[in-house]
Formats: structure tokens, sequence, C-alpha cells
């Protein structure tokens, strides 16, 4: 089972340089090695949260728990404290309501995650509503939805539905449209603390012929 681990910073502004540089030449490699692969890191476009969200993967909570617990790791996080502020993570786990999650994403990629906490009255309308309603209008509006997933540890709100889209013009027109906004307004029937941001990237993957590379992209 796919478990994500979300990091959250914030740069400090005058160690933009030396942070790009520790990120790329040993926060990354770190991560990877250690079996919490980096998918990408994102920087938060609008919606109020940490500056940025670094993404990452592990198989299951048991290597995720491993790599966490490892001298490297603690070593190459105290390091990262050096450039960012604010920091603070997530591990999330599917909730199996929707998912077509994958870790390459295209160049051309936005994020649209939404954030709520389930009516724990309303847990069976609010199932049958995402699944035969709001997720389908989602993807009609090119949105689509990644997977469902569930904060297991770190702050709520309790589940973020990670959508993506490949046109941010596009986006928020139809962010705007009378469906969206009528599907979001039935939505809130069974869900509570509602919140979205919509993310760029920040560090990209690059795949090459035998291995992958990162780029940080600039401001």
């Amino acid at each position: 089972m796919t478990v994500k681990l979300n990091h959250y910073w914030t740069i400090i502004h005058d160690k933009k340089k030396e942070y790009d540089k520790f990120i790329i030449k040993k926060f990354i490699p770190t991560i990877n090695q250690l079996g919490m692969h980096t998918v990408a890191g994102w920087s938060v476009l609008v919606g109020a949260y940490s500056e940025i969200i670094f993404e990452t993967v592990s198989n299951d909570l048991d290597q995720l728990e491993k790599a966490l617990q490892n001298k490297k790791y603690k070593e190459s996080k105290a390091d990262l404290f050096n450039y960012v502020k604010g920091y603070k993570t997530k591990v999330l786990v599917k909730t199996g309501k929707k998912d077509s999650y994958s870790t390459d994403i295209r160049e051309d990629t936005v994020k649209f995650n939404q954030m709520w906490n389930i009516i724990s009255d309303k847990k069976a309308d609010y199932g049958s509503y995402t699944l035969d309603e709001f997720y389908p209008a989602l993807e009609e509006l090119g949105i689509s939805v990644a997977r469902e997933w569930e904060v297991l540890i770190g702050e709520g709100p309790s589940i973020i539905c990670e959508g993506r889209a490949t046109d941010i013009n596009n986006l928020i027109s139809n962010l705007q449209s009378n469906k969206f906004r009528h599907v979001k307004q039935r939505l809130k029937e069974y869900v509570e603390n509602y919140e979205s941001r919509i993310l760029t990237f920040h560090i990209q993957k690059i795949k090459g012929y035998k291995s992958a590379s990162y780029n940080i992209l600039s401001d």
C-alpha cells in the first residue's frame, strides 16, 4: 500500500541559493536512498498554508517508519532546518474511495487540492455523493482526481482530495463556473472545515534514459 509523506516548509529568504543546492545535492538523494521516493515539490500559488509542499511516497508504513528512524534522515532533516522554517509533516494513506494515483506527473501539471472533515453522522451519504456526483463533476471540469487521502498522522483537515489539471487558466475558469460552485455547495452538506489550494511545481522530476534527476524551478 502506497503511503505518502508530505513535508511542509517556508524557505528562509536569504538562504535561497544555499537551499537550492542542498535540496538537489543532499536532501533528495538521501530521501530516495531511504525509500521515501521524491515525487515532486510544490509551491502554493493560491491558498493559505506553508510555502512549499515536498511530496514523497513509500511502499508501506513499515518502510516509512524505518526511514524516519534512520540516522541519515535525522541528520538530513536537521541540516534542512538551516534553510527553512515552519517545518511540519503529514502521513497520508488512501481511503479506497477514489484512486488513480501515479508518481509520473506531466510537466504542465498544476494541482487543485481540497481538504475537509467528514461530518460523522453523514459518512454513508458522503461516500455516495462524492463517488456518484462530486468526483465525476471534477473530472468533467478537467480536474483529474488522483486519489482521496486520509491524514493518518498530522494536523487536519483529515481528508485530502488530490486533483490534477494541465491548464491553470482553464482550471481557474472552471472553479468559477456554476457547476463547480453547485457541487461544492452540495459537498458542504456532508463535510466541514473545507479548504482548497492551487499548487504549481517547485521541484520537478526529469526522467532520463537510465535514471531521474530533479530541477528546482525559478521563482
